[in-house]
């Protein structure tokens, strides 16, 4: 049954309130009056045409399967492609791409994991033959005579480093490792560090003056000062028994007798 209603006729009312005021909670869901006029003003120009005419710029169906596999080949085949790379290759948004990468194919960016040096297949080969050897020599050996070993190297340590490693993300999925960056060995600043250590950590770190090298001298006066560190996890016996391993210092040989407890 149809019902009279009051219209405001005042002219500080706008006529979406009086349509809210007839219709109620369905006006909610009606277009703004601007929207409304302007329909109207198509309508009286001869346009009777309600269709949506095509949008400019890229389709907003940017996550075809064809797209979706054509990223993920792209990504096997350089997992530290950048999705502004992905975006110049392909007409579709940078917010399409990497909806694509972390939804469908689930990858997750992730910075490069730092390494000492870049190795090679042999020498990975290498370096697993040789742990390989060592837990075979010593898995019947008394685990008490390591614990009396002292070994060291020196390292340089650099002010600054050239590149960062979050400049090296790359695309990983389910338990993947990121990509490896070699560490970066140059630098016009640099200080080299000495540093001993044994099966319970490091022993003992001592920064090398700058413009100096190791020598000798160095070692006996500074670096061979173990007393007080031994007697943090040695406090009965100290230095007794304790054996130092040097391996690339021949220099340094004829002065080592000097220390009596070696």
């Amino acid at each position: 049954m149809a019902s009279l209603h009051r219209v405001s006729h005042n002219t500080q009312d706008p006529a979406r309130t009086d349509l809210q005021r007839v219709t109620g909670d369905i006006a909610r869901g009606l277009p703004f009056q601007i929207t409304v006029e302007r329909w109207a003003a198509r309508f009286r120009s001869g346009n009777a045409d309600v269709t949506d005419l095509p949008l400019s710029g890229r389709s907003v169906s940017a996550t075809t399967s064809e797209n979706i596999a054509l990223i993920e080949s792209m990504v096997m085949k350089d997992k530290c492609i950048t999705v502004n790379q992905l975006e110049q290759s392909m007409e579709i948004s940078s917010g399409a791409i990497h909806t694509i990468l972390t939804t469908e194919p689930g990858y997750r960016s992730i910075c490069g994991k730092w390494v000492p040096h870049k190795l090679s297949q042999n020498q990975r080969l290498a370096r697993l033959n040789i742990a390989k050897k060592l837990l075979e020599t010593y898995e019947n050996c008394d685990s008490r005579r390591l614990t009396e070993i002292i070994t060291g190297d020196e390292m340089w340590v650099y002010y600054s480093t050239p590149y960062s490693k979050y400049k090296k993300r790359s695309w990983v999925r389910g338990d993947e490792q990121p990509a490896k960056v070699p560490r970066p060995d140059f630098s016009k600043v640099k200080i080299m560090y000495t540093i001993f250590f044994s099966s319970h950590g490091i022993v003992l770190q001592l920064p090398c003056e700058s413009g100096k090298a190791v020598t000798a001298t160095f070692f006996t006066s500074k670096c061979f000062k173990f007393d007080k560190n031994l007697e943090n996890y040695r406090p009965k016996t100290g230095t007794r028994g304790m054996k130092i391993l040097i391996y690339n210092a021949s220099s340094l040989q004829p002065s080592l007798p000097k220390i009596s407890w070696i």
